[in-house]
């Protein structure tokens, strides 16, 4: 289904955004990505049937939020290091392994329910979770000290509970990994 590209206004500040109609979307959603264009990107989602007036209200109630993530990701864009697809064939079980390892090892804190976990050989994202709780992340996950790849799992894992990067995410988040906000800085940085 295509996305709507819509302008609306936010605390005195034009913002662009696009607008996704989603048969699996059971709610509204709102994400920030990071890149190279003014601003990064904002991306809202909504069940197909959902009116475009309800969207933007959920927007606008979260103004505050948007321009400050919008300030924050400006401009960045997380690049993970470059390897050939052999590498991946060749490492992709041990990734998966990895993987499912630690997603059980940090759940036995949480508790979360979640559906699918699998690796893929993605090129800028270490992560993410799915509106179904399905997570996946980079099988480069293995190449990074521990402690990096531990805040990725369980920053995903967060997501299961709160679907965004809210005070309450990351609050989630420093339980497990009390120096989160240091490793996600560092992880930006590349």
């Amino acid at each position: 289904m295509p996305h709507e590209k819509k302008i609306i206004e936010v605390d005195g500040r034009t913002l662009t955004y696009e607008l996704r109609r989603s048969a699996r979307a059971k709610r509204v959603t709102l994400r920030i990505h990071p890149g190279p264009d003014e601003g990064g990107r904002v991306v809202l989602t909504v069940p197909k049937r959902a009116s475009v007036r309800n969207a933007e209200r959920f927007l606008t109630d979260h103004a505050s939020w948007v321009v400050d993530q919008v300030k924050r990701l400006a401009g960045r864009e997380t690049i993970l290091p470059h390897t050939g697809r052999q590498e991946y064939r060749m490492r992709r079980k041990e990734a998966l392994s990895f993987v499912r390892r630690k997603v059980e090892h940090w759940n036995a804190m949480y508790g979360f329910e979640y559906g699918s976990v699998s690796v893929r050989d993605q090129k800028t994202r270490w992560g993410s979770c799915s509106g179904k709780g399905n997570l996946s992340f980079s099988w480069k996950l293995i190449m990074l000290p521990e402690r990096m790849a531990d805040y990725v799992i369980v920053h995903e894992l967060c997501h299961l509970k709160e679907f965004n990067h809210s005070p309450r995410f990351w609050e989630l988040v420093s339980r497990a990994i009390p120096d989160c906000r240091h490793i996600a800085r560092e992880l930006r940085k590349g």
